[in-house]
């Protein structure tokens, strides 16, 4: 009994919404930052906590720019080669960040933007490795992470569908089967109208795997709405203040927002139920009550034949529904009826 109930509640378990808190650089290159994001993203019940793992000499030339949204939300005389710099944690500060994730009992993960970032990574036994929606094209990348035969999550940001399928083609090709793919907008913060959420059913229709969301935009309506068009998997910008300077600070949740916005999702899957129609347990209750059987409408005479005007419709439902009213027209009675008295099949020739 106990490994069929334990069964069955990892069969439930599977069909949540995976959350994932993206701390991303949110931490401003401070350790104790980082932990109290760790610390708040499992107050929120968060399933992972993610962070970003790169070096900045392996990812940019050093005079390439800002984008547009980071100009106006970091420090103007530093360069974005600096700035990265500053907000990349090498990787003996990343072990400390999954060990100090392991030991208050979250899971941990970090997307990797080259190929010795994946390797370390990889050595810290993370469940799925993370691309980011700018490497869904870069297949030298894509195939060392697949050759670590880890499931996969790719952003599709900036992409266009035959773009995810040739990236997908390409990860399968390599043997690499378990695969999770995200809708997502990179504008940060993206507005409604740039959402465009019901690409999800597009990729839920043109692929196999779990599609899930990862948000940009401002509050928690989006992913919500995500995971009711069939979101699997929900990552959303985790920060402590969105006044902060930083790149994605205004285009994250604080820890009031994301706890909500966890609440909310676990509130829709329990609204969204199952896909099988049939009725809740407490329905059932009332079903009698609230359907209609077939009655005498007037006293009834032993072999009468039953006419239309001898048959009401009334609740509660009785031995015979309304469905077989036709079924009884015409036919004889074996025994006397009172009115408001059932029919039965078992009174009638």
């Amino acid at each position: 009994m106990a490994n069929k109930s334990l069964n069955k509640s990892k069969k439930k378990d599977s069909n949540k919404t995976i959350i994932i808190a993206e701390v991303g650089v949110n931490h401003d290159g401070s350790l104790s930052k980082a932990k109290k994001l760790i610390r708040v993203a499992k107050k929120c019940k968060a399933d992972y906590v993610k962070f970003q793992t790169f070096n900045p000499d392996k990812l940019i030339i050093k005079n390439h720019t800002k984008s547009d949204y980071q100009v106006g939300r970091t420090n103007k005389k530093e360069s974005l080669y600096k700035m990265l710099d500053r907000l990349s944690f090498n990787f003996n500060q990343t072990e400390k960040i999954f060990l100090y994730a392991k030991k208050i009992g979250i899971k941990c993960l970090s997307t990797p933007f080259d190929n010795e970032s994946i390797d370390f990574l990889h050595k810290l036994k993370m469940d799925y490795f993370k691309v980011s929606s700018g490497d869904i094209n870069n297949f030298p990348l894509l195939k060392k992470i697949a050759s670590k035969k880890k499931p996969i999550i790719i952003s599709t940001g900036r992409s266009y569908l035959e773009e995810v399928k040739k990236s997908v083609k390409f990860l399968k090709n390599y043997n690499c089967h378990k695969i999770h793919i995200l809708h997502c907008t990179s504008i940060y913060p993206a507005k409604a109208n740039e959402l465009n959420l019901l690409s999800i059913k597009t990729l839920k229709k043109n692929f196999k795997y779990p599609i899930g969301y990862s948000d940009h935009s401002k509050g928690i309506i989006a992913p919500i709405i995500a995971v009711s068009l069939g979101a699997k998997i929900i990552e959303k910008h985790l920060t402590l203040n969105k006044k902060d300077v930083g790149p994605d600070h205004l285009a994250s949740l604080e820890p009031y927002e994301f706890s909500e916005m966890v609440d909310q999702i676990r509130n829709t899957e329990s609204i969204l139920g199952s896909s099988i129609k049939k009725p809740c347990k407490n329905e059932l209750k009332g079903r009698v009550h609230n359907r209609r059987g077939l009655y005498a409408s007037n006293n009834l005479k032993k072999n009468q034949i039953i006419q239309k005007k001898d048959i009401s419709i009334k609740r509660p439902a009785s031995f015979i529904g309304p469905e077989k009213f036709d079924n009884i027209i015409g036919k004889k009675l074996k025994k006397s009826l009172k009115k408001d008295q059932p029919f039965k099949f078992k009174i009638i020739k």
